[in-house]
């Protein structure tokens, strides 16, 4: 990955134009040096936008192992009786 956004997106329309040109990811991801599922993940997401090839948020929408404010509220209460030894 390059470090400035924007080329990191120019590069992305290159491959996609030339892969769309052709109608041949896997010639494309043989040009441009990358592989040929990720030419076909940036062809479906292109919709001729430079946003549409921008890196998406990998942040998670939820931690499945979250303790519920139920158990949080039961920790303070036990944390407020017994302090450090509970």
């Amino acid at each position: 990955m390059k470090n400035i956004i924007t080329e990191e997106m120019r590069y992305r329309k290159k491959v996609v134009d030339y892969a769309v040109k052709h109608d041949n990811n896997a010639k494309a991801a043989r040009k441009y040096h990358t592989n040929r599922m990720q030419v076909k993940r940036w062809r479906d997401n292109y919709d001729g936008t430079w946003d549409s090839l921008r890196n998406k948020s990998t942040k998670p929408h939820s931690h499945p192992n979250q303790h519920t404010e139920e158990e949080l509220n039961i920790m303070k209460k036990t944390y407020q009786r017994y302090g450090h030894e509970g």
